[in-house]
C-alpha cells in the first residue's frame, strides 16, 4: 500500500512539473521552477532526473534551463492525428439536446463558410435541420460569427471584405463593416446569434470551441423555431450552450478563460 501512495505521490508532482513547463512562456531555470511548483529542491531534482531520463523534458546546459521535451511534442501529434471533434463534442450535444429538447449542431469554419459535421436532431415533429455536410456564409449565420470573432483582426478584415453579403433575409448583415461590427459584439458577449439572418423561420446561439492554443476550431449551436421559441426563451439557454462549448474545449486542452 505504502508503494502504491509513494508511486501516486511521484506521478501527481510529476505532472504538476510537466504542466508547469508546459504553460510557462519559454524554458525555465531549476530555481523558478521548484519556487512555481512548491516542491522542495530535493524533490525537484528526483523528478526532474525521472522525466529528463524518460524524454519528457530536455534541459539546455547553454542556458540552465528546462522545457518540455519531444516525447511529449509526439504524443500530442499522435493525438491530435486520431482527434475528431465530432466524437469529442456528442456528450455535450446531447445534454444540449436533452436540456433545450431543440436541435444542436456542430460546425467548423472553411474559408468563407462554415460545413456542418454534427447534430443532434430534437425529438419534436418539426425541425429545423441542417444537413450534415452542407455549407453556409459566415455572415448570416450564428456558427459563423462565432468561429470568426475570436480570429486575429487582420484575419477578421480578410473575411470581411472577402465575402459576398448575400441577403437571405431582411435581418441579414448587408456589408463588411455591419459584419465586423458584430464580431465586436460576439466578443463581448461570448455567444453569436443568428435572429432570423439565414432563414425567416429560425433563430439560433452559437459558441466556439478552442483548443489547446486558444484558436477556434469549432462551433456548437442550438437552433430553434420561431413559432416555437421565444426569443426570451432562447437566451435563457446561453449559459448552457457556453458550459457546453467551454467542456468540449477543456477536452481538448483549452485552459483560457471560460466565455461569460
Amino acid at each position: 500500500m505504502a508503494n502504491k501512495v509513494l508511486q501516486s505521490s511521484i506521478l501527481s508532482k510529476s505532472v504538476l512539473v510537466l504542466e508547469t513547463l508546459g504553460q510557462a512562456d519559454g524554458s525555465m531555470r531549476y530555481t523558478d521552477l521548484v519556487n512555481a511548483t512548491g516542491l522542495s529542491k530535493s524533490t525537484g531534482h528526483r523528478i526532474l532526473s525521472i522525466l529528463g531520463n524518460e524524454g519528457l523534458i530536455h534541459y539546455d546546459e547553454h542556458t540552465r534551463s528546462y522545457r518540455l521535451g519531444m516525447k511529449i511534442m509526439e504524443w500530442a501529434a499522435r493525438v491530435w492525428r486520431d482527434f475528431d471533434l465530432r466524437e469529442v463534442a456528442l456528450e455535450e450535444m446531447q445534454m444540449l439536446n436533452n436540456e433545450t429538447g431543440e436541435n444542436v449542431n456542430l460546425a467548423i469554419r472553411d474559408n468563407l463558410e462554415i460545413i456542418y459535421m454534427n447534430r443532434v436532431e430534437s425529438f419534436k415533429p418539426v425541425r429545423a435541420v441542417a444537413t450534415l455536410g452542407s455549407r453556409a456564409s459566415i455572415h448570416c449565420t450564428g456558427l459563423g460569427k462565432a468561429l470568426s470573432a475570436y480570429l486575429p483582426t487582420e484575419t477578421q478584415y480578410k473575411i470581411a471584405q472577402s465575402m459576398v453579403y448575400e441577403r437571405m433575409t431582411e435581418n441579414t448583415l448587408p456589408n463588411a463593416q455591419a459584419f465586423l461590427d458584430k464580431l465586436v459584439e460576439v466578443r463581448k458577449k461570448g455567444y453569436a446569434m443568428d435572429d432570423c439572418e439565414f432563414r425567416d423561420e429560425i433563430r439560433c446561439i452559437a459558441a466556439p470551441i478552442f483548443n489547446f492554443q486558444g484558436v477556434p476550431v469549432g462551433g456548437i449551436s442550438v437552433t430553434s423555431l420561431v413559432y416555437r421559441v421565444p426569443r426570451e426563451t432562447l437566451m435563457d439557454w446561453v449559459p448552457l450552450l457556453l458550459k457546453a462549448a467551454d467542456s468540449v474545449s477543456r477536452k481538448i486542452g483549452y485552459v483560457g478563460e471560460p466565455l461569460q
